[in-house]
């Protein structure tokens, strides 16, 4: 199957939050936040790209949105892709992805992913700092974790092409009984400007957050 920008960003929503099984693959989202997302952007493109239509729904159970795919050819797809069931702690890019040198392929990918399990959000900044930036959330931060430190310090290398500047950092968690995360996190204007730029968001949660906060910033300025 050829790798196109489509299927590069199918493959990294699918790292983030898809699972295989031996008789179909499925992915979800949250049950509200992610409806926009998974009606308008997940579903549309693996339809185009598998040529089947796919259909989300609520779980209601769960609290969760999203698919069930039960055809075996693309169930068989995904698995020559290197996933597998139970990739938490294993997750690798696929090499398919990996062997690309394409940037458009690499930033696809790291899209797909970050729409899926990274997130954006916006802090106050402590020191001496214009009395604006103290008072209100306008210093931008993106964050992209897993528990799988392999992923993440390929998704890093992939920034490091793309000429991203980050931090790689371990997640601190309360449950000492949790394996230790890492997280990709990009901070300040010019960085998270550069990743909007050169891969941006597809997810509206996120790309709307972070159109609000600017006019919110850019309005406090003025």
């Amino acid at each position: 199957m050829r790798l196109t920008e489509e299927l590069a960003e199918i493959l990294g929503m699918f790292s983030a939050d898809g699972s295989l099984q031996d008789n179909h693959i499925c992915m979800w989202g949250n049950i509200t936040e992610d409806k926009d997302y998974y009606d308008k952007i997940i579903c549309p493109m693996f339809s185009k790209v598998f040529n089947k239509k796919i259909r989300a729904h609520e779980k209601k159970s769960n609290s969760v949105y999203g698919f069930y795919i039960c055809d075996k050819k693309i169930v068989e797809r995904f698995k020559k892709f290197g996933f597998t069931k139970n990739k938490t702690y294993t997750l690798t890019i696929p090499k398919i992805v990996k062997k690309s040198k394409n940037k458009r392929i690499i930033s696809a990918f790291i899209r797909g992913y970050a729409d899926c399990d990274g997130c954006i959000d916006f802090l106050r900044r402590k020191g001496k700092y214009k009395e604006f930036k103290t008072k209100y959330n306008t210093y931008p931060r993106i964050w992209i974790v897993s528990a799988s430190h392999k992923v993440i310090n390929e998704i890093s290398q992939f920034l490091d092409i793309l000429k991203i500047e980050h931090k790689v950092n371990k997640k601190s968690s309360k449950n000492n009984k949790e394996v230790q995360q890492l997280a990709i996190i990009i901070r300040g204007s010019y960085r998270v400007k550069s990743f909007m730029k050169k891969i941006g968001f597809n997810n509206p949660a996120q790309h709307t957050k972070y159109k609000i906060r600017l006019t919110i910033a850019t309005a406090l300025l003025l």
